[in-house]
């Protein structure tokens, strides 16, 4: 449910806010093109989403399982 989480944070988070999504290496398979099972693909999906959302800026951090900071930009 990243998505939908995400997308009610983005009306909840002034312009310039930070949201910070954890979880998003999913214990690196989502790095590996064999793994395909349903909760790895939904986790690629989202964050290829996040690369191409013009309403944010992104920061992967590889620490512990993966962190995405968000920087909202602009109001829908």
């Amino acid at each position: 449910m990243y998505e939908e989480y995400f997308e009610l944070l983005l009306k909840l988070v002034r312009v310039g806010g930070l949201i910070v999504m954890d979880n998003v290496l999913w214990y690196g398979r989502v790095a590996d093109p064999l793994v395909n099972d349903p909760n790895t693909i939904s986790i690629r999906d989202f964050n290829k989403k996040l690369l191409e959302d013009k309403r944010v800026t992104i920061s992967m951090v590889p620490i512990g399982d993966g962190m995405t900071i968000c920087r909202k930009l602009e109001d829908d």
